[in-house]
C-alpha cells in the first residue's frame, strides 16, 4: 500500500482550509466534460474518510448541480473551485478534489490522465447569446460565443481568429489565483466582449484590489480579469507607477478567460506562453492562517 501524505488545501480568500491523507499527488483525471472543461479541474479522488475541514464548513459552500448525483462545490467569496461531491456513492467515491487548490502543487508538472465525461448523460447543450454583439469594428474578425455552465452569464468576443496564427498574447500564469482557476488568457480590447447577464457576475479582489476577478456567482465559472472601479483617492494611493500603469492598461483592454467560450476547440489556438514569474507579483499571495 502506497504510503500517504497530508495535503492542505483551501480557496484563495482562506474561509475554507482542509486536509486530506492520500498518496503522493503525481497524477490526476482530467475530465471532458462540459462543466469540468469550463472549470479546468484537475481531479483526485480520495475516500471521504482521510478528507478533514480545518477552517470553514463544506455546507456553506456554494453547490452547483447538472444531474443531482454530483455537487460542484465553491466558495463565493472567492470562486475557488474546491470540490465534488456525491452523497448518495459509498465513501470511496463519495469525494473528488480539485487539485488546483491544494497548496504547493505545480499543475504544470503533474501527468494528467483523460476523463471521457463528455459521453456521461445526457449531450450539454450551451446556453445561446441572443445579445447585439460587440461594439468594437475589428477587420477580418470572427464571432465567438461562450457562456458559464448554468447559462446565467453569456458572452460575445469579436476577434481575430483565435487560431495558430492569432497574433496577441495568450497565456497561462502559475500567480496564486490563475493557478487555480486554470484560466487561458487572451486580452482583447474591452469593446470586443458584450456580455448577458452581466449582473450574475460576482467579484473578486485581493492583493493591491486594483484588479478583480469575475465568476458566475451559480455555477463558479470564471470570466475575466478586469480593473476595478477606483476613486481618484484610491487609484493615488496604488503602490506604485507600475501598478498604476497596470491598471490603466487593464481598463482598455481586460483578461479574457477563452474556456468560456462554447463549441471552441482550445488545441486550436497558439500553444499558451507559460508566464512562471506570476507567482512572484507582489504583494506575494500567503497561504492562510487558521
Amino acid at each position: 500500500m502506497a504510503e500517504l501524505k497530508t495535503y492542505r488545501g483551501n480557496c484563495h480568500c482562506g474561509a475554507f482550509v482542509y486536509e486530506v491523507d492520500v498518496p503522493e499527488i503525481k497524477s490526476v483525471g482530467q475530465c471532458s466534460c462540459s462543466i469540468c472543461s469550463k472549470k479546468a479541474y484537475l481531479w483526485i479522488y480520495p475516500h471521504r474518510q482521510s478528507f478533514r475541514v480545518l477552517k470553514g464548513d463544506e455546507d456553506a459552500l456554494t453547490s452547483y448541480t447538472v444531474t443531482g448525483q454530483f455537487l460542484h462545490k465553491f466558495c463565493s467569496n472567492c470562486g475557488t473551485a474546491l470540490l465534488c461531491s456525491a452523497p448518495g456513492f459509498p465513501p470511496e467515491r463519495q469525494l473528488a478534489l480539485n487539485v488546483r487548490a491544494i497548496q504547493g502543487i505545480v499543475p504544470w508538472d503533474l501527468e494528467r490522465r483523460p476523463v471521457d465525461g463528455a459521453s456521461y448523460g445526457a449531450q450539454y447543450e450551451a446556453p445561446k447569446y441572443t445579445g447585439p454583439g460587440p461594439t468594437a469594428e475589428i477587420e477580418n474578425a470572427k464571432m465567438y460565443y461562450g457562456s458559464c455552465h448554468c447559462g446565467a452569464v453569456r458572452v460575445a468576443l469579436r476577434s481575430l481568429p483565435l487560431d495558430k496564427d492569432y497574433p496577441e498574447q495568450v497565456v497561462e500564469c502559475n500567480c496564486s489565483i490563475c493557478s487555480i482557476n486554470g484560466c487561458i488568457w487572451i486580452y482583447p480590447r474591452v469593446d470586443q466582449l458584450d456580455y448577458q447577464g452581466r449582473e450574475n457576475l460576482a467579484t473578486y479582489r485581493f492583493g493591491n484590489r486594483h484588479l478583480q476577478k469575475t465568476f458566475c456567482k451559480t455555477c463558479g465559472v470564471s470570466f475575466a480579469n478586469e480593473a476595478a472601479e477606483l476613486t481618484q483617492e484610491e487609484f493615488d494611493a496604488l503602490p506604485s507607477d507600475r501598478t498604476r500603469d497596470w491598471h490603466q492598461r487593464f481598463k482598455a483592454n481586460c483578461g479574457f478567460n477563452i474556456r468560456v467560450l462554447n463549441d471552441y476547440d482550445f488545441t486550436s489556438i497558439k500553444e499558451p506562453w507559460r508566464n512562471t514569474r506570476g507567482q512572484d507579483m507582489e504583494p506575494r499571495y500567503v497561504y492562510p492562517s487558521l
